[in-house]
């Protein structure tokens, strides 16, 4: 992923059904998650058109998982598990002892693609 990929994420993230409350927020967010963790954030492109995303966030011990993301059109053929495996991958190389991930209510669907994959639900401790 690269800073100029950025601004083109909200049309994706919103036709993956992934909540954005804030758009502006959003895009400076993932700007300094970007400028932090350079070597595990990711996307897929067809032609001009970003189609996945994902940003993989180390803290130097743990890992999250954060926008993983697939254009609908392109769902179901690899994508969004190619992208996950990417981040894990890199989150190897970092040596994070634990990879986080969390699901929006509202996207409940998407939690058996990551049971698939080999996570598991837990309570959140949410403040």
């Amino acid at each position: 992923m690269k800073m100029k990929d950025i601004s083109r994420l909200l049309e994706l993230w919103g036709k993956a059904n992934l909540s954005i409350e804030n758009p502006k927020k959003e895009i400076l967010e993932a700007k300094k998650m970007l400028l932090l963790n350079p070597s595990s954030c990711f996307v897929v492109v067809d032609g001009e058109e970003i189609i996945g995303s994902i940003f993989g966030i180390f803290n130097g011990r743990r890992a999250w998982i954060h926008h993983l993301a697939v254009h609908e059109k392109w769902q179901k053929r690899g994508i969004g598990k190619a992208l996950l495996l990417k981040a894990e991958k890199a989150f190897k190389k970092l040596e994070a002892t634990r990879i986080n991930l969390w699901v929006d209510l509202q996207n409940l669907k998407v939690a058996p693609f990551y049971e698939k994959c080999g996570y598991q639900a837990c309570e959140s401790n949410s403040v």
